[in-house]
């Protein structure tokens, strides 16, 4: 075959339709004629395909991204229409390069090629034969759907991602100082701040005998953090700086020194020489220890009501209190009261090593109530406010008010922590970095990065095996999955999820959080005395729990016994109350199941639209939803979720749906399965779930009955692509 030199695409032999995506999206066949769809709508559909890794994309998904502003029966029929359209406008190729499925859409990767791929599949040993600036992605494509535009920013983060990782692994693993320095230049053009490329930048060049560019690189280096973040760069980077200054420095000492390391050359750490007497490492990063978090609390001199002042006081023991039971984060009390909470105040707190400020600020007083607001600094980011919160109190909601925030607050700075370890080097981190990188990407619920995330708790756990919070987040994410997964029995995933909880207890016997997870385990395994006990237990060890996330397990408690009403009220209440608890993903599943099965088939739906919103493709929510939509006639809808359900299971059948909810008494069960079969989604008990058929979903879309489906038919089919 002929090939044609066109910038920016990847050449193959069998490709008769090239995609480009990179800069201004242009569609061209082998002979080099443009297939380039007219329509804004049209364009966006091809986008979608394009950049699905050649998986199929559901119609109902590509609905969303397209018409989000339409109702699904309206979005369904303009996306046939656009179907037709780019069918059409692809006709000239003469082979069809769609695979067009009654609940699906794909591009055939045999015959296409798109550009982005190149990008978005390359690897450590490849990446740097790849253009070093390649242009936006779909950058002239606007106004297409506000969803499309979010879609399309994802995508251009995850081509940016994909190959800054490609570029760290290859800075971790190649031998080459030469390879490291390029490596390292193109990562720093990326991440101007990247301080393990700076180091590996500096270090390669020395190694090259290039010591005046090494210079020139540190002094680059510290400007560069000096006018971005108004402070030098880490410790680690600024002992290499040192060492490079030096006048006694030696390249031999460090070419001993970084052979003499059993870590990859380049990424885990290019610091030549640790001093004896350097500070400690960050306890996130490079320790043992768990996030350190300071609390103080400030008083203005205008409040002078000493029993409002006592009530704060003890607002801020308790609040520390309450954050300590997790044993997940490390908590520094200051006692004294401070007047302000200024940033001449910050700094001498920074100084004091913590990860994280807290500041409990008084801020006025009325009717003997105190006013009070919460924030929190990272200290690594300039005292950034990373969270923040107004209360006001009185002494019987003291207990209540502290419980919950302290949940809320332990699990937003992990989230935080977690966030800011994203861009790191995996070889940067020590075992407790590697897990909060973990739990960072197991909240995704995305299985295409289950194998990244079964490999960084693998390496944490390898590196400290007595190191209880990585037990904890392995347990989590364990948990987090097993919500997934419809071909073994939910009980049966528990079994790892107990043992890693045992665990932690036997390492820290005290763990609320530990105890916590193993109740859940426990209910979901319908071994309910044992979890009673440790829910007493608990709940004797936490003075009125009700607005921890404690009261969860109660709620799993009443639904695991059948009590769904009680469970809804419980699971309800708790999303309800303020401030919002980052870290409820697992507790999802049983809010939606539970307002189902207590017969608020409406509830059902509202919260599982809202949650369904940000992560379409859960299934543990997409099937009550189905249920509750199924009990209340809303046939569109039903058969939008069934669509969805049979893309992501397609073996779902009543067996599995009952082996899955074991834990729930039969009767329950009982409702969730007539729920899909009085909607036609499970005929029998050991078929697959499957949308309504055609015939009877026209009929019933249409309102006919069926002796008028014969005139219908024709007109039905002909609708549908």
């Amino acid at each position: 075959m002929p090939t044609v030199n066109r910038p920016g695409f990847h050449k193959t032999e069998t490709a008769i339709l090239r995609v480009r995506l990179l800069g201004h999206m242009d569609v061209t066949s082998l002979a080099d004629d443009s297939l380039l769809p007219n329509g804004t709508k049209t364009k966006g559909l091809l986008a979608i395909l394009a950049l699905s890794d050649r998986r199929p994309v559901a119609r109902t998904r590509l609905a969303e991204l397209l018409w989000s502003q339409r109702s699904s029966e309206q979005a369904r029929a303009s996306l046939r229409q656009e179907i037709h359209r780019l069918q059409e406008t692809l006709s000239p190729l003469g082979v069809p390069v769609l695979d067009v499925q009654r609940q699906s859409l794909a591009l055939l990767p045999g015959l296409t090629s798109v550009d982005a791929e190149r990008f978005m599949t390359s690897t450590p040993g490849n990446v740097l034969n790849l253009p070093e600036a390649p242009a936006a992605l779909l950058e002239n494509l606007t106004a297409v759907d506000p969803a499309f535009s979010v879609w399309l920013a994802e995508q251009r983060t995850r081509l940016r991602q994909h190959i800054l990782h490609q570029l760290e692994a290859l800075l971790a693993t190649t031998p080459e100082p030469t390879t490291a320095r390029e490596a390292a230049r193109r990562l720093l053009r990326m991440e101007p701040l990247h301080e393990g490329a700076w180091r590996a930048r500096i270090f390669s060049e020395t190694l090259c005998g290039e010591q005046g560019a090494a210079l020139l690189s540190a002094e680059t280096c510290i400007r560069a953090f000096q006018e971005t973040v108004g402070a030098p760069p880490g410790e680690e980077t600024m002992r290499l700086i040192s060492e490079i200054r030096s006048t006694h420095y030696k390249g031999t000492r460090l070419v001993s020194r970084q052979e003499d390391r059993a870590l990859p050359r380049w990424a885990e750490t290019t610091s030549p020489a640790e001093p004896e007497h350097a500070p400690p490492a960050r306890a996130a990063l490079h320790g043992s220890k768990h996030i350190s978090t300071l609390v103080f609390l400030s008083c203005p001199d205008n409040v002078t009501d000493q029993a409002v002042i006592s009530l704060a006081e003890e607002f801020r023991d308790e609040l520390c209190l309450s954050m300590a039971r997790h044993e997940i984060l490390d908590v520094i009390m200051l006692p004294q009261r401070f007047p302000s909470a200024t940033p001449e105040d910050l700094e001498i707190f920074r100084q004091k090593d913590t990860d994280f400020i807290l500041s409990v600020t008084l801020t006025s007083q009325q009717d003997g109530k105190p006013h009070l607001t919460l924030q929190a600094f990272d200290t690594r980011l300039n005292g950034a406010i990373v969270w923040g919160y107004r209360l006001a109190f009185t002494q019987d909601m003291l207990i209540r008010l502290s419980n919950r925030i302290s949940s809320v607050l332990v699990w937003t700075l992990l989230m935080t922590e977690s966030r800011r370890l994203g861009s790191k080097p995996l070889a940067e981190l020590a075992p407790i970095g590697m897990a909060l990188r973990a739990f960072n990407l197991s909240l995704r619920n995305d299985p295409a990065i289950a194998h990244s995330i079964d490999e960084l708790l693998h390496q944490a756990e390898k590196r400290a095996p007595e190191e209880a919070f990585i037990l904890f987040v392995h347990g989590q994410y364990l948990l987090l999955q097993a919500f997934e997964q419809w071909d073994t029995p939910l009980a049966s995933l528990m079994v790892p999820i107990v043992d890693l909880m045992r665990r932690n207890l036997a390492l820290v016997p005290t763990s609320m959080s530990a105890r916590f997870l193993l109740a859940v385990s426990l209910l979901y395994m319908q071994r309910r005395e044992e979890a009673l006990a440790l829910l007493q237990q608990m709940e004797a060890e936490t003075p009125d729990p009700r607005d921890s996330q404690f009261i969860l397990l109660e709620g799993l408690h009443a639904l695991t016994g059948g009590d769904a009403t009680t469970a809804a009220r419980i699971y309800t209440d708790f999303f309800n109350m303020l401030p919002f608890m980052p870290m409820t993903t697992a507790a999802d599943p049983n809010l939606v199941l539970s307002c189902f099965l207590a017969g608020q088939h409406t509830l059902a739906l509202e919260k599982a639209r809202n949650i369904l919103i940000t992560n379409p493709n859960r299934t543990a929510i997409l099937l009550p939803a189905l249920a509750a939509a199924s009990a209340l006639d809303q046939h569109d809808l039903a058969e939008e979720y069934a669509e969805r359900l049979c893309l992501l299971q397609p073996d779902l059948t009543a067996a599995r749906i009952e082996a899955h909810y074991a834990y729930l008494p039969p009767h329950m069960v009982k409702l969730v399965l007539e729920a899909l079969k009085k909607g036609g989604f499970l005929l029998q008990d050991h078929a697959p779930l499957r949308p309504r058929p055609a015939e009877s979903a026209s009929r019933r879309l249409a309102g006919l009955p069926r002796q008028d489906m014969k005139r219908t038919k024709t007109h039905s089919t002909m609708n549908r692509t």
